[in-house]
């Protein structure tokens, strides 16, 4: 029921620490969920959870790597010199540019979109809505579709940070394995050789 994703890709090791650190708690979540009566109440912590992880990801990413390419040694200088003077505080701005330079390779899908979905899910923490989003009853915005498919852009994340985004060597085992809580949604990321 579980799995582990290498943490080769991180810039910022506290970052990768506090994933680890969020991850037990999902465990424990995801334990209550499948073994509770009413364990579906538990799908707007792991969504928030599971986004918040994803969200993490993006801005060590492009915040610490792209926006700095001296600690990059993966990305061209046209991406840096396109981010220098851009704006980047929010999960919306990472997405931006995550699609803009397709970090992901998934331009002609969905992908970035049902991000920007789960972010505005992840928004909703806030119990009070005040932008009305619909729907306006969170047991219909925190269901079974909304779990799987932050665990699926997760997934596909991580997946690609590893094989496609890794550090060099010597960054290695600073940080442990990510062991995420369910099933695989993709087969197992064939890394490229490492730098």
């Amino acid at each position: 029921m579980t799995f582990s994703v290498q943490a080769n890709f991180l810039d910022v090791f506290k970052i990768g620490d506090n994933i680890n650190y969020n991850l037990e708690i999902l465990k424990i979540l995801y334990k209550a969920y499948e073994e509770l009566p009413n364990g579906e109440n538990l799908i707007k912590p792991i969504v928030v959870l599971n986004t918040a992880i994803t969200e993490a990801i993006l801005y060590d990413f492009v915040v610490n790597r792209l926006k700095r390419p001296y600690r990059s040694e993966i990305l061209s200088m046209d991406i840096f010199r396109g981010l220098q003077n851009t704006e980047l505080k929010k999960f919306e701005h990472y997405i931006t540019q995550a699609e803009k330079h397709d970090l992901f390779d998934l331009k002609d899908t969905d992908f970035y979109d049902a991000i920007r979905s789960l972010s505005k899910k992840r928004n909703r923490i806030h119990i009070q809505n005040d932008k009305w989003d619909k729907p306006h009853d969170e047991s219909l915005v925190f269901d079974e579709r909304a779990k799987l498919l932050s665990e699926k852009v997760l997934e596909k994340i991580l997946n690609t940070m590893t094989t496609k985004y890794p550090r060099r060597k010597e960054y290695h085992g600073y940080i442990s394995d990510f062991e995420l809580p369910w099933d695989r949604h993709f087969s197992e990321p064939q890394p490229e050789e490492i730098m």
